[in-house]
C-alpha cells in the first residue's frame, strides 16, 4: 500500500490506483492522514469539507464518504486505514506506507549525516526524500486549513533542496549544478541560499564574473521587489569571491574518526583514577601512554573509556579504538591491527606488506596530529610497541591484565578493587535504588561477597534488577556459600570479554545440553517447563539449569506471564550458535525426540485449554494421542488465567508449529494448529492479540508440510480450519470454498466426524450469505452423519443452525422443533454456551411471530448466560435483540442505550457482522422516531458492511428498512426501486418476508 499526499491525495495497491472519488473524499482522506493517527472530529471534517457553509446533512455526508473511502480500500484488498473514534475518525497507516512520513524521515536522516560531515550520503538521503514528490502537495485541494498545510510542506521541499544543493557543494558534487541552480534562481530570485550556492558553483567552475553578476541581479531584486539588502550569508559569499578566497574552493573532507564506544551508563567512583589519566593525557610534550593494569572484571575497559571521552576535545584529529583480544586463544597481530589503522588513516591508498613498513608509515600519517589511540586488552609489550606514535602529540591508553613493564616511560596504573561505600554504590546503580533501601544489610553482604569486584557487583545488581521476585537477602544467602558462589556470578570476566564460544565452553555439560537444546527450539521466548522437557527433568532442576544460563549472559529473564510464570528467552545470536551446536553435537533422532517432548506438553496444555475454554464449535477429530502430560503445577498456573497464559505464549505456539513443520513432524504439526484454532476464540471472543494472523500462520506452515509428506487426513483438517478462519473474518465465499476442498477429503479418508463437523461448516457459512436451501441442505446431511456418532452436543449445534435458517425461510413450526431439540441436547451435553447461543435463537424465533414480550425474556436470559461465561460479543448480540424488542414494545430510551453498547463492543472486537446488525437496528430506531436523516445515514453505512461480506440476505433487509426511509423523505423512485430489489433478494432465497410482503 502506498499513500500519497506530496502530490495529489493518491492510494496505490500492488502497483494500481485505488479510486477514490471525487475531491471532497480526497480531501477527507487528506485531513485525516494529516492528523498523523489522532482523532479528527466530525466538525473539524466538516469545516474542511465546506468551510463555513455546510449542509444541513453534512454529518450523514461524512459518514458516507467514510464508507465509501473504507469500500475503496476494502475493494483494492488493503487493511483498513480509517478508524472510527468516539469523536470522529482517524487515519491509522504503517509509517512507511505514507509518502510524507517517509520523505520528513530522510530528511531527519540526511539532517544528522550532513552534522557528521558525511556530506554525500546527506545529499544522497535528500535525493532520495525529494524524489517522492510528483506535484504541488495534496494536489491543489482548495480547503484554507489543507492549503496551509501544503504550504508548509511546499516550503520544507525548497528547504530540502537547498539542504540537498549544499550537502552536493560541500561534497564538491557540482556536475550538473549550473544549470540546476540557475533555474531554481529564476523561479524563486528571493531564495538567498540558492542564489549564493549558484555564486559558489560558478565560482568553482573559473566563471568569476558570471558569479558576481549573479550577486548584483540578485541585490537589485531584493531592494526594488522587497526594499531590503542581501543578508549575511550573501554579502560574504560576495566579498570571498571578490578577494578569491582558496577556501570556496571546497573539496571532499574526511571526518576524523571518533571509534571510541560509550563507557557503561553505570560507571561508579573511579574519580582519582580518572583524574590521574586526565592529567597525564593532558600534558603537551613528550608521547603520553598510560597503561591501565588490572585483575580480570576489575572495570580497566570502563575506566579506559570514561578517561579517553573526557579528553577527547584535546584530540582534534580523532580517537582510535583497537580490541587486541589478548586475553583469547587469536590476539590480533600488530600487522593485522596496523592493516586495519592505515585503511582508517589513509583510505585511498593500501597499506605496505611487512610490519616494519607498516609501522614506519604509521608513524609518519601520526607526526604532527593530535590523535588519541586507545589499545584495548592487550596480552604482552611486542604487541603494543609497533602500535605506539612516534613524535609527541598523539595520547595513548593500554588496557591488560599484565602489567606491560617494558613499554619504557609507559605511566602504569593499577587498578584495584572497589571500597565497600563505591561498591555498593555501583550495586545500587544496577540494581535499583529501591532494592538496596529495602535492605540494606543484605546489599552490604552482597558487596564483602563479591569482595569490591566491578564485574561480580553488576552481575549480582543485573540479578537483582532481572529477578524482581527475589529479596536482596536472597541472593545473599546464595551467595554466602563459597563453593557456589562462582556458579551465582557466573564466569568472570571471561563472559564480558569471550565470544559466545568461549561462554559456551566454560559451561557445565548439562547447561551446554540445555542451551544446545534451547537453541534448536529457536522460540523467541519459553517458560521453565519446555526447559523440563527438553532435558527430561523435573521443574527445579530446569529453573536451575536457566538460572546458570542467566548468569552466564546467555539467556535473559523476560519478566512473568499472566499466570505468574517467570518467562526466559535466548538472544538471537546466542539462539542460532545453540542450533549449530545442537545440529553438530545431538544426534537427528534425539532433536526430533526434543521436539516431539515439548511440543507434546504444548499440546497437552492446548487440550486442557481446550475443556476450559469451549468456542461452542465441532472439533473435526479426536486427539490422536500426541500429548505428553506435564506436571500438575504447570496445568493449574495455565488453567488460572487461560486468556492470559495464550496471549502471553501466542508467537511461541506459532513459532512452535512453525518447528515441526520445518521438521516434517506433520502429525504434531496438525494437531497442535488445529488446538490452536480451537482456543484461539473464547465462545466468539478473540483470545489471542490478533487470532487470525496467529491462525493463518499455524495453519499454512502445518498444510505445507502435511501436503509435502502426504498427510491427506491432516490436509483436510487444516483446510477445514481454514474455512472456519475465513468464515470468523466474514469472508463466506472464501470460506465455502476451503470447506468443499476439505469436504473431498474427508470422504476420501472415510473420516466421518471431519465430513460432518464441514457439512455443518458449510450450512453456516450458506445461511450467512442467505443461501438458505443450501444451508438446509448441508445442515440435513450433517445431522445425519452426527446421528451415529453419539455427540449430543455436535447434534445441537446442527439442529440450531437448521433452526435459525428455518426461522430465516418462515417455516416456523419446524424451526420451534429444532431449537427445542437442541436446547435439550446441549443441556444434555452441559454446554452452558450452547444453552444461551439457543436461547437467543429462540428469542428471535418470538420476535419474528410478534410476541416481542416473550422475546424480551428469553434474550434477557441468554445474557445472563453469556455474563456468566464472560463472552462480550455475545452480550453484545443479545443487548441487540433486547433493543429489537424494546423496539416493538415502544421502548425507544433503553433500546438506544443498548445499541449504542453494542455498537462499541463489535467495533472494539473487530466483529463486522454485528456492527453491520447494529447499524441496521439503529436505522430502524432513528426511522421509529422519526429521524430520517439519520435512519439513512446508519442504513448505508449497514448497507455498505453487508456489501463487503456479500451477505445478500440482509442486504435484503436493510434495502427493506432503507425504502421506508425514502418514502418518507417523499423520494417515491428510490423507495420503488429500493423495495423491489429487496424483493427479488428474497424470492430468490426463498425467505419468509417474501410471502410478508411481496
Amino acid at each position: 500500500m502506498e499513500i500519497r499526499l506530496l502530490g495529489p491525495v493518491e492510494v496505490w495497491s500492488d502497483g494500481r490506483q485505488v479510486p477514490l472519488g471525487g475531491s471532497k473524499p480526497r480531501a477527507l482522506l487528506a485531513a485525516l492522514l494529516l492528523g498523523e493517527g489522532r482523532a479528527v472530529t466530525v466538525e473539524r471534517l466538516t469545516e474542511v469539507l465546506w468551510q463555513d457553509d455546510p449542509p444541513p446533512t453534512a454529518r450523514g455526508i461524512v459518514q458516507t464518504y467514510v464508507a465509501l473511502l473504507r469500500r475503496a480500500f476494502t475493494r483494492a484488498g488493503l487493511p483498513e486505514v480509517i478508524v472510527t473514534h468516539r469523536v470522529g475518525y482517524a487515519a491509522k497507516v504503517p509509517p512507511d506506507a505514507l509518502d510524507k512520513t517517509v520523505f520528513e524521515r530522510l530528511v531527519d536522516q540526511g539532517r544528522r549525516e550532513a552534522r557528521q560531515e558525511d556530506h554525500r550520503r546527506a545529499g544522497d538521503s535528500f535525493r532520495t526524500a525529494l524524489a517522492l514528490w510528483r506535484g504541488p502537495a495534496l494536489g491543489g485541494i482548495a480547503d484554507p486549513y489543507l492549503r496551509a498545510e501544503a504550504s508548509r510542506l511546499e516550503e520544507l521541499r525548497l528547504t530540502v533542496l537547498e539542504e540537498r544543493i549544499a550537502a552536493d557543494l560541500a561534497a564538491d558534487r557540482t556536475e550538473g549544478l549550473i544549470e540546476e541552480l540557475t533555474e531554481l534562481v529564476a523561479t524563486h530570485p528571493a531564495r538567498e541560499l540558492l542564489r549564493r550556492d549558484l555564486m559558489m558553483v560558478l565560482y568553482r567552475a573559473g566563471r568569476q564574473a558570471d558569479a558576481l553578476a549573479v550577486y548584483q541581479h540578485g541585490r537589485r531584486v531584493l531592494v526594488e521587489e522587497l526594499g531590503v539588502e542581501p543578508g549575511a550569508e550573501l554579502r560574504q559569499a560576495h566579498e570571498s569571491i571578490l578577494r578569491s578566497d582558496p577556501a570556496l574552493l571546497g573539496g571532499t573532507k574526511n571526518p576524523p574518526p571518533r571509534q571510541l564506544p560509550s563507557p557503561p551508563p553505570d560507571f561508579t567512583a573511579r574519580e582519582a583514577e580518572v583524574a590521574e589519566l586526565r592529567d597525564r593525557l593532558a600534558r603537551p610534550g613528550a608521547i603520553p601512554v598510560c597503561v591501565i593494569f588490572g585483575a580480570a572484571g576489575v572495570g580497566k575497559s570502563t575506566l579506559a573509556l570514561r578517561a579517553a571521552h573526557e579528553v577527547a576535545s584535546s584530540y582534534p584529529d580523532g580517537q582510535l579504538y583497537v580490541e587486541l583480544r589478548g586475553t583469547t586463544e587469536a590476539p590480533a597481530t600488530p600487522q593485522e591491527v596496523l592493516g586495519r589503522l592505515l585503511r582508517e588513516l589513509e583510505p585511498a591508498a593500501s597499506p605496505p606488506g611487512t610490519l616494519e613498513e607498516r609501522a614506519a608509515r604509521y608513524r609518519s600519517l601520526l607526526a604532527e596530529r593530535r590523535k588519541l589511540i586507545v589499545l584495548d586488552d592487550a596480552g604482552a609489550e611486542r604487541q603494543v610497541r609497533p602500535l605506539l606514535p612516534g613524535a609527541p602529540g598523539c595520547g595513548v591508553i593500554v588496557t591488560s591484565r599484565n602489567r606491560l613493564a617494558g613499554l619504557a616511560g609507559a605511566a602504569v596504573l593499577d587498578l584495584g578493587l572497589l571500597p565497600d561505600e563505591a561498591a555498593l554504590r555501583l550495586l545500587e546503580r544496577v540494581a535499583g535504588p529501591d532494592r538496596v533501601a529495602a535492605d540494606p544489610d543484605a546489599a552490604r553482604r552482597i558487596v564483602r561477597q563479591c569482595g569490591g569486584l566491578p564485574l561480580a557487583l553488576r552481575i549480582s545488581g543485573a540479578r537483582l534488577a532481572s529477578r524482581r521476585h527475589w529479596s536482596v537477602a536472597r541472593l545473599a544467602d546464595r551467595l554466602a556459600d563459597e563453593q557456589r558462589r562462582l556458579d551465582e556470578l557466573a564466569a568472570g570476566d571471561q563472559q564480558v570479554r569471550a565470544g559466545i564460544a568461549l561462554s559456551y565452553d566454560l559451561l557445565p555439560a548439562g547447561a551446554k545440553t540445555a542451551l544446545r537444546r534451547l537453541g534448536l527450539l529457536g522460540l523467541p521466548s519459553f517458560p521453565v517447563w519446555v526447559t523440563a522437557a527438553a532435558m527430561e527433568t523435573g521443574l527445579d532442576q530446569a529453573e536451575e539449569l536457566l538460572d546458570h544460563l542467566v548468569d552466564t549472559s546467555l539467556a535473559s529473564v523476560t519478566g512473568t506471564d499472566a499466570a505468574g510464570r517467570t518467562r526466559y528467552r535466548l538472544h538471537d545470536l546466542v539462539r542460532l550458535f545453540a542450533r549449530e551446536r545442537a545440529v553438530a553435537e545431538e544426534p537427528a533422532a534425539d532433536r526430533t525426540a526434543i521436539v516431539r517432548r515439548v511440543l507434546g506438553g504444548w499440546l497437552w496444555l492446548v487440550e486442557r485449554l481446550s475443556e476450559a475454554l469451549p468456542s461452542g464449535g465441532i472439533p473435526m477429530r479426536t486427539s490422536l494421542g500426541l500429548a505428553r502430560p506435564l506436571e500438575a503445577e504447570v496445568a493449574r498456573t495455565v488453567l488460572a488465567d487461560p486468556r492470559g497464559w495464550l496471549r502471553s505464549e501466542e508467537e511461541t505456539l506459532i513459532v512452535a508449529v512453525e518447528l515441526a513443520a520445518a521438521m516434517d513432524l506433520d502429525d504434531i504439526a496438525v494437531e497442535l494448529a488445529a488446538g490452536l484454532s480451537s482456543v484461539a476464540f473464547e465462545g466468539s471472543q478473540h483470545v489471542f492479540d490478533n487470532p487470525f494472523a496467529a491462525w493463518h500462520r499455524t495453519h499454512e506452515a502445518a498444510l505445507a508440510v502435511a501436503r509435502r509428506t502426504g498427510n491427506a487426513l491432516g490436509e483436510a483438517i487444516l483446510l477445514a480450519g481454514l474455512g472456519h478462519l475465513a468464515y470468523e473474518r466474514d469472508h463466506y465465499a472464501e470460506s465455502r470454498e476451503y470447506l468443499g476442498q476439505a469436504l473431498s477429503l474427508f470422504r476420501t479418508a472415510r473420516d466421518a466426524r471431519g465430513e460432518a463437523a464441514t457439512l455443518a461448516a458449510l450450512g453456516a457459512a450458506c445461511r450467512e450469505q442467505g443461501y438458505l436451501p443450501e444451508a438446509l441442505h448441508f445442515l440435513g446431511r450433517a445431522s445425519r452423519l452426527w446421528g451415529g456418532l453419539s455427540d449430543p452436543a455436535a447434534v445441537a449445534h446442527v439442529r440450531r443452525l437448521a433452526g435459525s435458517v428455518r426461522l430465516e425461510r418462515g417455516d416456523y413450526e419446524a424451526a420451534w422443533e429444532d431449537l427445542t431439540a437442541a436446547l435439550s441436547l446441549y443441556r444434555e451435553a452441559g454446554s452452558r454456551r450452547g444453552e444461551g447461543l439457543t436461547l437467543r435463537t429462540m428469542a428471535l424465533y418470538h420476535r419474528a411471530r410478534a410476541e416481542p414480550a416473550r422475546s424480551e425474556e428469553l434474550c434477557a436470559r441468554a445474557l445472563a448466560i453469556f455474563r456468566e461465561l464472560g463472552d462480550r460479543l455475545m452480550q453484545a448480540y443479545c443487548r441487540r435483540s433486547l433493543a429489537k424488542a424494546w423496539l416493538r414494545l415502544g421502548r425507544f430510551d433503553p433500546a438506544r442505550q443498548a445499541l449504542t453498547e453494542a455498537l462499541a463492543v463489535t467495533r472494539t472486537l473487530n466483529d463486522r457482522y454485528g456492527e453491520a446488525l447494529t447499524l441496521r437496528t439503529l436505522g430502524e430506531l432513528d426511522l421509529a422516531e422519526g429521524r430520517l436523516y439519520q435512519a439513512r445515514s446508519r442504513l448505508t453505512e449497514s448497507l455498505a458492511l453487508w456489501d463487503a461480506m456479500r451477505a445478500i440476505l440482509f442486504r435484503a433487509r436493510t434495502l427493506r428498512d432503507l425504502a421506508q426511509v425514502h418514502e418518507q423523505l417523499g423520494d417515491e423512485a428510490a423507495a420503488k426501486t429500493t423495495r423491489a430489489e429487496a424483493l427479488e433478494i428474497f424470492r430468490l432465497h426463498e425467505a419468509r418476508e417474501y410471502r410478508e410482503l411481496g
